[in-house]
């Protein structure tokens, strides 16, 4: 089912971008989860779809953003302390995430003549963050929703000069307001960059 959804999305955009002044992407995603001491490895699982209507000026578009990423990685034995001290859990750990931004999204285009399109941009809306830890044969979950920021800043790279396809390259700070009551985490944070193909403009 989660194909299928992904691949709808992926149609939906990238049709919709053939059209005269919108765009639609499909990049990689690597991030970097910063504000987490038992998260700390990059993720390399990731990825986004996007749409992009360009107001008039051309300088300005407003769109929309999904994202996906998958946190994994092994935690040598340690403890772990409930946050209301009812207890505490020793051992070593596998600990997952998976996160799920979903943004209303606005740019700014600067000029950087035919092949270069340099843009600016900030993205909010909310984010879907499923938690887990694997102990022994157990594991404690937590998923929540909350609210999500994305800064960024880019560009878009026509080769042959054409905005009729191109590339898109670019780098983000993430920030949400998930809470993970099981490690006493009040937001999670990341920054990262992405890579992918564009259609349109």
């Amino acid at each position: 089912m989660k194909k299928i959804i992904i691949t709808s999305i992926l149609f939906a955009f990238t049709t919709a971008a053939m059209a005269q002044k919108q765009l639609g992407a499909v990049t990689w995603n690597v991030n970097f989860p910063t504000n987490s001491d038992y998260l700390t490895k990059t993720s390399y699982s990731g990825g986004r779809v996007e749409y992009r209507h360009f107001l008039k000026t051309k300088n300005i578009s407003l769109g929309l953003s999904l994202d996906w990423s998958t946190y994994e990685q092994y935690i040598p034995r340690q403890t772990f302390q409930k946050p209301d001290g009812s207890g505490a859990v020793t051992g070593d750990f596998v600990a997952q995430a998976y996160q799920v931004p979903f943004m209303a999204t606005a740019h700014y285009y600067f000029e950087g003549g035919k092949m270069v399109k340099p843009y600016v941009g900030i993205g909010l809306g909310a984010q879907y963050l499923d938690q887990e830890l694997y102990y022994n044969v157990y594991v404690s979950d937590e998923d929540n929703w909350g609210f999500a920021a994305r800064p960024e800043l880019g560009a878009l790279i026509y080769p042959d000069g054409h905005r009729g396809w191109g590339f898109l390259v670019g780098a983000y700070y993430g920030y949400s307001s998930n809470k993970t009551e099981l490690l006493n985490r009040n937001s999670f944070t990341n920054f990262g960059f992405n890579i992918g193909v564009v259609f349109g403009e």
